[in-house]
């Protein structure tokens, strides 16, 4: 199955260089990865969800993971954006107002 018959069934659309992986974990059973392809060779995990038994079948319980893995990209994106914003608050502040 290709990434865009992935995309057709429900799944998030990746960035150019992201793909999903579908692997065994031995003790949990199935993962979506969303891996990123390196420059030279090979690629990274950015994240990945186990593969739900409770869906109907098992091409809806591979995109609902998809979407969970997404989706927990752009939770972790937003939580960084959160810190670095709040670290120019770094820093004593004057009760009164002055620097």
């Amino acid at each position: 199955m290709s990434m865009a018959d992935l995309v057709v069934a429900g799944a998030p659309e990746l960035p150019e260089g992201w793909f999903y992986r579908v692997v065994s974990d031995g003790f949990f059973g199935l993962k979506v990865e969303v891996r990123e392809r390196r420059k030279r060779f090979g690629s990274r995990v950015i994240n990945y969800a186990y593969v739900r038994t409770d869906e109907p079948d098992g091409l809806t319980a591979v995109v609902a993971s998809c979407r969970h893995a997404v989706k927990r990209i752009d939770e972790a994106d937003r939580e960084w954006r959160n810190r670095r914003d709040a670290a120019k608050y770094l820093g004593d502040h004057d009760p009164k107002g002055r620097k």
